[in-house]
């Protein structure tokens, strides 16, 4: 995550500090304390935040002696950081997800990236979705990218008996990406799939999406309520020579809106 913590809180609030209850080689010890529960409020570049815990149920930040509290998790979440509790060591583990095509941990980033100058593989970024059907606010990023003959090894250690070929002058490209769901409008759980995503040449034409394979598992697909995470894989078809297609998640019927993401990868 490098010095992006910096960036991330920013704007959420003043004087933060991430309710984790680590021990260290001190013994553990009892303390009675007034909390106050306010209804303090958490949002992420703009975007509202709602805690949640491992099962989905709300829960309230509060302050105590002058410092605000947040549920680690919450927060774990809203940054796409992955969260474990560690009971032997009492111990909080934060990480920062999978192995990246640059082997970088996937960060968070306050730039701002737009459909001629997406974001490079392995840089988180928030976005808050509404449409007819569902409302929610969710951190995305593409963690690996794939393409040419190790692509198309890949799909074939997926299924042994599938043998089919690119389309004439094109290649796979296999993704794997994460979404972490951070808050959602009336608790509903968000569908998300490889269609969730749009590929693009770098000429910004879109790619047919109608692509079907059996994808390595675990696959990208799954309904996701909040505060939970889908990481997996899907594939996508681009065009031999375009050296920089890109995707984008979250746009409107009609294009716009959205978050970019570059796709230059290693090549097989």
């Amino acid at each position: 995550m490098r010095h992006q913590w910096k960036g991330f809180v920013a704007g959420m609030l003043s004087s933060v500090m991430l309710l984790s209850l680590v021990t260290t080689a001190y013994a553990a010890y009892q303390k009675q304390a007034t909390l106050d529960y306010s209804g303090i409020r958490i949002t992420l570049n703009g975007q509202p935040v709602t805690p949640t815990d491992a099962n989905g149920n709300p829960v309230e930040p509060f302050a105590m002696e002058g410092t605000t509290y947040l549920p680690v998790r919450a927060i774990a979440n809203a940054l796409g950081l992955g969260v474990e509790w560690e009971q032997a060591t009492q111990t909080v583990k934060l990480t920062g997800g999978g192995a990246l095509v640059s082997d970088q941990q996937a960060q968070t980033s306050t730039e701002s990236f737009s459909r001629n100058s997406p974001a490079p593989i392995g840089t988180a970024q928030s976005i808050q979705v509404k449409t007819y059907a569902e409302e929610y606010n969710a951190s995305v990023v593409v963690l690996e990218a794939t393409r040419g003959d190790a692509a198309y090894q890949m799909l074939k250690d997926a299924n042994e008996f599938w043998a089919q070929t690119p389309d004439e002058g094109m290649e796979y490209v296999v993704i794997k990406a994460r979404v972490s769901i951070n808050s959602v409008k009336e608790d509903k759980a968000v569908s998300l799939s490889q269609f969730s995503f749009d590929a693009y040449s770098s000429d910004n034409v879109e790619y047919n999406d109608t692509l079907i394979v059996v994808n390595p598992d675990p696959q990208f697909r799954g309904n996701v309520f909040a505060g939970g995470t889908l990481e997996g894989y899907f594939t996508v078809q681009v065009s031999q020579s375009d050296k920089a297609p890109k995707l984008v998640f979250g746009n409107r019927y009609d294009g716009s809106g959205g978050i970019w993401f570059g796709l230059s990868a290693e090549e097989g």
